[in-house]
């Protein structure tokens, strides 16, 4: 386990990221420090060109098995649009803006993994590059790509072979981890469709053809998809949230909009979910002499643990001394699993308490108890994995 020193020291660095928060891709105080810690310490920070996060390298000194090979370590960096209710004394100084998902948290386990792979230069062989993500928040477009992928475009993780990343919960007290194999996150996808009808006046509504009633037998189909077409016990969710149609209580509108999210856990109910979609929307316009525009978003992938890496990050926590609990597969989204589509990993959640303050939320912060733990467990698992992966040379 990481010394008390380790402790005290990442618990100061917390409270300064936790009183600095920024925005998706404006984590620029938040990069200055993390750099200026780095450099402190003589980790080598690459360059990638990103604007804000950045990616360092620890490269081990040791003979063993491993030498050649690169894994990855992740922490995210940005900060929620929230104003901050929670009485601490370290409270946000940037005013409408808080850590309120516990990204203060993450990038500080793995700025002490960093600390720790610096210090064991000698004891392992092979490269660990340590990710400060940015904008794993923002609602990413193709112009605005999330985080990961902004990372991933700069070229610095083309070696990559195995990913670990960390995210603190509420759903687990400090020195609790949970981690299980195969699905951890949804797939996020949203979708649109647009039904071109025929207005006419309300008294006369053979003389049109209503998108709304279009509209509403979409929405009951859309549920019967999430319900019948897939796997039963596959995590997923098909959810419509916006509808629009008409301006006024006598007369049959020319078109209705919706729009909605679906959630899957498994690649071949994405597939799914997004086939059946684009037919009902067809099918439906066609029985009713309408026609209907239907567009799509992918999202982030599912975050899906690799067995034999999670199997690894369970021995390695039990280990070290820590509570392991199976994870349950959840449908909100997270980049961590573009990292999952170049290579194979893991993704850990380290528990940090205070479940009665829902995270996202006003209220919510992470007990530290437990966060040089989490550096131990992030740096042992990518010294464990290199060794791993000479082994099997």
């Amino acid at each position: 386990m990481a010394d008390n020193t380790l402790q005290q020291e990442l618990e100061t660095y917390y409270r300064w990221f936790h009183q600095h928060p920024e925005p998706s891709y404006g984590e620029v105080e938040t990069t200055t420090r993390i750099a200026a810690i780095l450099a402190d310490h003589g980790i080598e920070i690459l360059d990638t060109g990103l604007k804000t996060g950045l990616v360092a390298k620890v490269t081990g000194q040791g003979r063993q098995a491993g030498a050649g090979h690169v894994v990855a370590v992740r922490g995210d960096i940005d900060a929620l649009p929230i104003v901050e209710n929670t009485g601490l004394p370290y409270a946000s100084l940037n005013k409408g803006y808080l850590h309120g998902c516990g990204h203060d948290y993450n990038l500080t386990v793995a700025l002490g993994a960093a600390l720790l792979l610096n210090a064991r230069r000698e004891e392992f062989a092979g490269e660990v590059k340590v990710i400060f993500q940015p904008a794993e928040e923002v609602g990413a477009t193709k112009e605005t790509p999330t985080g990961a992928v902004t990372v991933l475009n700069t070229g610095a993780l083309d070696d990559v072979e195995a990913y670990f990343g960390t995210h603190d919960t509420n759903i687990g007290e400090p020195g609790e981890v949970l981690i299980s194999a195969g699905p951890d996150s949804g797939a996020v996808d949203k979708f649109r469709i647009t039904i071109h009808g025929k207005g006419t006046h309300a008294a006369r509504p053979n003389g049109g053809a209503s998108p709304i009633r279009v509209a509403a037998t979409l929405i009951e189909g859309i549920q019967s998809i999430a319900g019948q077409d897939v796997n039963p016990i596959h995590p997923r969710v098909v959810t419509v949230t916006n509808v629009e149609a008409g301006n006024t209580w006598n007369v049959v509108p020319d078109t209705a909009f919706l729009q909605g999210t679906a959630r899957t856990s498994y690649p071949e109910d994405r597939t799914v979910i997004h086939d059946r979609l684009q037919a009902l929307v067809q099918g439906i316009s066609a029985a009713y002499g309408v026609t209907g525009d239907f567009t799509w978003e992918f999202g982030a992938p599912s975050v899906i643990n690799d067995a034999e890496w999670a199997a690894l990050a369970t021995d390695t926590a039990t280990e070290l001394g820590l509570s392991v609990k199976p994870s349950k597969p959840t449908l909100g989204g997270e980049d961590f699993s573009y990292y999952q589509a170049q290579a194979p990993g893991v993704f850990i959640h380290l528990g940090v308490g205070n479940a009665d303050r829902p995270m996202h939320g006003p209220t919510f912060y992470a007990k530290t108890d437990a966060i040089a733990a989490g550096a131990d467990l992030l740096a042992t698992v990518a010294e464990r994995a290199l060794r791993r992966l000479g082994d099997d040379n």
